[in-house]
């Protein structure tokens, strides 16, 4: 297992591999919970909406102890990184909202199941039968409602996500970070993996990305890797625009051909060194140009929500 990076203050990429990991988890959890669902109401021949379990089948359709490690683990990093980056100046984000409720929801999910798991269990064993079948009747209701839920909340969630990187892809730790890990950390959220997010993130897609993150690295005097990331930007790049791709994408890809072409030329024939010094006058945002999350100014809520039309469109 890869070990995780120390950091000093959050960063985006930070956020983006805990939240991805966090969805991950949760999604084997609700794949889980409907393969059961459906079987259930095969064998008793009845649509899922009619189905009927007892306590015993009930409590087993979650895991409470993964619901745990999901919600104290990935789940509160993510949404601590969260908070430290967009609740400041008073304001917060879409984003931080959607993780915030996905972080109670589970709580209250995981809740209902220790009590149908322990509760339900005491009072049939009492001939309590009033109280045990009116926790079944709450489960019954609750269960699909906040497990459905939470599944559209992730989904919203990164759609979200998906916006606060536009905005800021040319952040360098982001940039390196996704060259380097991106497959592993994005890879179960698309059905395309890397690839998939890149073009959600950049508007040439991960050509675009692994040609800004070459930059990056030959900035900081990294000659070897930024080759290497040159090479992978060149191939994607080669690969032409995926389907859906933003409009004047060809255009886009052309001209990138170009520069990565020049700039492999540039650094094969400089030293680490001189590479430092030349790219040292390229401009760079303030917010962009440090290690560390920036500052993000007093009119951060209005710079990168993600649009109803987007979230309907699904972009």
């Amino acid at each position: 297992m890869r070990r995780r990076r120390r950091i000093f203050s959050a960063t985006y990429w930070d956020l983006t591999e805990c939240f991805f990991e966090a969805q991950r988890q949760y999604r084997e959890i609700y794949i889980l919970y409907e393969t059961q669902v459906l079987a259930h109401a095969e064998e008793q021949l009845v649509d899922r909406r009619h189905l009927r379990l007892d306590a015993h089948e009930v409590s087993r359709l979650l895991d409470f102890d993964r619901l745990g490690n999901l919600r104290l683990g990935p789940l509160t990093r993510a949404k601590n990184i969260s908070h430290s980056l967009f609740r400041k100046h008073g304001h917060t984000h879409k984003f931080d909202r959607y993780l915030s409720e996905i972080w109670h929801e589970v709580a209250i999910l995981r809740e209902e199941q220790f009590k149908v798991s322990t509760f339900a269990d005491q009072y049939r064993l009492a001939n309590e039968l009033a109280e045990y079948e009116s926790i079944l009747d709450e489960v019954h209701e609750d269960f699909p409602r906040r497990v459905h839920h939470l599944h559209e909340l992730f989904k919203r969630a990164q759609r979200s996500l998906e916006g606060v990187l536009r905005a800021r892809r040319d952040d360098p730790i982001y940039l390196r970070s996704f060259y380097m890990f991106g497959e592993q950390s994005v890879r179960d959220a698309y059905p395309d993996g890397e690839r998939g997010h890149a073009w959600r993130v950049f508007d040439a897609g991960p050509g675009e990305a692994y040609f800004k993150a070459a930059r990056s690295f030959a900035r900081k005097g990294f000659r070897e890797e930024a080759l290497r990331a040159l090479e992978r930007a060149k191939v994607s790049l080669d690969e032409g625009p995926a389907p859906g791709a933003v409009e004047h994408c060809d255009r886009l890809i052309a001209i990138l051909q170009e520069e990565v072409a020049s700039f492999r030329n540039r650094v094969e024939a400089t030293t680490a060194s001189d590479l430092i010094v030349y790219l040292r006058a390229e401009v760079v945002e303030p917010s962009h140009g440090d290690d560390a999350a920036p500052d993000l100014g007093e009119d951060w809520p209005s710079t990168d929500e993600t649009s109803e039309l987007e979230e309907a469109l699904g972009f």
